[in-house]
């Protein structure tokens, strides 16, 4: 499948020293460019939002997160996409064969019917999704190498759907926090506004 080509993996750094680690939806146009996760104009909002609550000292307030942790080697925060291929089917080349249009639409199929605001959204029975077992697998992985106390930080409509399904199939227990709304939403600010994250993760966690 020459869709292959278009992946963008988990960016963790060390996941030895992992202690928050961010579930994002997947990867846009930057991410492709930067090869890792969170380089976008989104996850610039990240970067800020996590400066003002206490966080990140060290960390460029005029670049995205992917990029900081990315230039600062920096090992306590990772990321990792539900999707490591985008699923927003405009990022796509328009001239596609049969086979990988059929997948960039079933690609485009999860996003929209995991959109909380999309009145015509079907139900999604991930656990029989491809995608959906690729991201059970990264996600695996990372848990069996991180230290057991990790906090895992959903982000969004689709890493909601993704962790919701995950914690169902795994037997261990896990520190989830309530979701993060997505920094595309177009109530960003104001949902932000009230969100006080040091009452759940400690700003020497992410120094």
């Amino acid at each position: 499948m020459s869709l292959e080509k278009y992946k963008v993996f988990n960016l963790i750094e060390d996941v030895k020293k992992l202690k928050v680690l961010f579930i994002l939806e997947s990867p846009y146009m930057n991410e492709y460019i930067h090869q890792h996760p969170a380089a976008g104009e989104s996850a610039l909002e990240l970067t800020q939002f996590l400066m003002t609550q206490g966080y990140l000292k060290d960390f460029d307030a005029q670049l995205p997160l992917g990029c900081n942790i990315k230039a600062l080697n920096y090992q306590p925060l990772g990321i990792l996409n539900s999707s490591t291929l985008p699923l927003n089917k405009a990022f796509y080349p328009c001239a596609l064969n049969s086979e990988d249009l059929a997948k960039v639409n079933e690609l485009a199929a999860i996003k929209q019917n995991l959109n909380q605001s999309n009145p015509n959204k079907l139900p999604v029975d991930l656990k029989k999704n491809g995608v959906f077992k690729d991201f059970v697998s990264r996600l695996t992985e990372v848990f069996e190498q991180a230290p057991a106390d990790i906090i895992i930080v959903p982000c969004g409509d689709t890493a909601i759907g993704f962790m919701d399904a995950f914690e169902t199939i795994y037997q261990k227990p896990l520190t989830v926090l309530d979701s993060l709304p997505h920094p595309t939403e177009p109530d960003w600010v104001e949902k932000i506004a009230t969100i006080n994250l040091t009452d759940y993760i400690a700003p020497q966690i992410l120094p």
